[in-house]
């Protein structure tokens, strides 16, 4: 497991959290947009509810595909979290990777202190990356 790895589930979680709401949105028919394409005049016959549902589908075709990949992913971290035998570097990859923390806030919670730095450092040399 890399910090790349970690990294990505939480760029994916953030994805997911778009997608989601951007499926949220298109459900809100005064504030969603329009569904004509490009250079198409709005006044050309068409079915917009039908264009709406087809985009809704795929956003939610995409959103469940993301969503399983998310869990994939999430199972294989939790796995190796396990076998970790620093149950410091456990706790930081806990709740900054896994329940989506910031650094200040993980700090916060693993060592009692407010501070940005003292768990991603603690991390980034279990990982080789600092000094």
């Amino acid at each position: 497991m890399t910090i790349e790895d970690l990294k990505e589930l939480r760029y994916l979680d953030s994805e997911i959290k778009a997608v989601q709401q951007e499926i949220k949105g298109m459900y809100n028919t005064y504030r969603s947009p329009a569904f004509e394409k490009i250079g198409q005049s709005p006044l050309s016959p068409g079915d917009p509810t039908s264009e709406a549902v087809q985009k809704i589908t795929t956003l939610q075709q995409k959103y469940n595909r993301m969503f399983t990949e998310m869990a994939d992913k999430r199972d294989r971290i939790n796995a190796w979290v396990a076998e970790l035998d620093d149950p410091e570097i456990r706790s930081i990859i806990r709740w900054h990777y896994l329940n989506g923390k910031s650094w200040k806030q993980t700090s916060k919670l693993v060592y009692g202190a407010n501070s940005y730095y003292n768990a991603r450092k603690t991390l980034m040399r279990f990982f080789g990356r600092e000094k």
